[in-house]
């Protein structure tokens, strides 16, 4: 497989580059795209094979779940059920950010993508680039780094094509990600909401809105 680097406006993203992308996705494709937070490995959530792909090239343990990205706050609802007024509070808080909310899954996102368990965890990037490729395609991006597992997350298109080069479709080059660190990870089926995972926003900023 020849992996193809494509260039991309970051703050504009063009439209012809995010439609090739989106194809790919839709096709079964995986494609790496950066994010606010670091550069991530996609592919269309509500596709289990193309799902198993990424763990597949990242040597990622199936166990592990992955989360889902989306385009815009007002779809959380479409994947995930019980969403309270205190899960609202915060993606209208944190949303386009990187704060992932983990919540119980409805049975439109495969049992792959959440390593069987009945929860997700779901976020909306604050990236052009994302946030375009996820609106074209029309449905959730099962997302993670887009390394090795147990290799340090890329912030460059550069470290991602060192990691990944002709095991996946597509890289957008967007330049470096504008954080350079992980999402903080905030179980929210608990009460209170349990930190699984430290990350760019403190706890004590979310703690103000919990």
């Amino acid at each position: 497989m020849k992996t193809l680097v494509l260039k991309i406006n970051p703050k504009k993203p063009e439209k012809d580059k995010i439609q090739k992308a989106a194809q790919i996705l839709k096709m079964g494709g995986l494609v790496a795209f950066p994010t606010d937070t670091v550069y991530g490995l996609g592919a269309d959530a509500t596709n289990g094979p193309a799902v198993k792909k990424i763990f597949k090239v990242k040597k990622r343990p199936l166990s592990k779940a992955l989360p889902i990205l989306i385009g815009d706050k007002t779809e959380l609802t479409l994947y995930a059920s019980g969403v309270s007024a205190k899960i609202k509070k915060l993606t209208d808080e944190f949303w386009p950010g990187p704060l992932t909310i983990v919540v119980k899954k409805k049975k439109n996102i495969p049992d792959v993508v959440t390593a069987g368990k009945k929860t997700v965890g779901i976020r909306v990037p604050d990236n052009p680039v994302a946030l375009a490729l996820i609106i074209a395609l029309g449905r959730p991006l099962a997302a993670t780094s887009a390394n090795i597992s147990d290799k340090p997350s890329p912030t460059t298109a550069h470290n991602v094509k060192k990691y990944l080069n002709k095991k996946i479709d597509l890289i957008l080059d967007g330049g470096k990600t504008s954080l350079g660190v992980e999402s903080t990870v905030l179980d929210c089926t608990t009460s209170p909401p349990t930190l699984l995972r430290p990350g760019a926003i403190p706890m004590e900023k979310i703690e103000k809105n919990i």
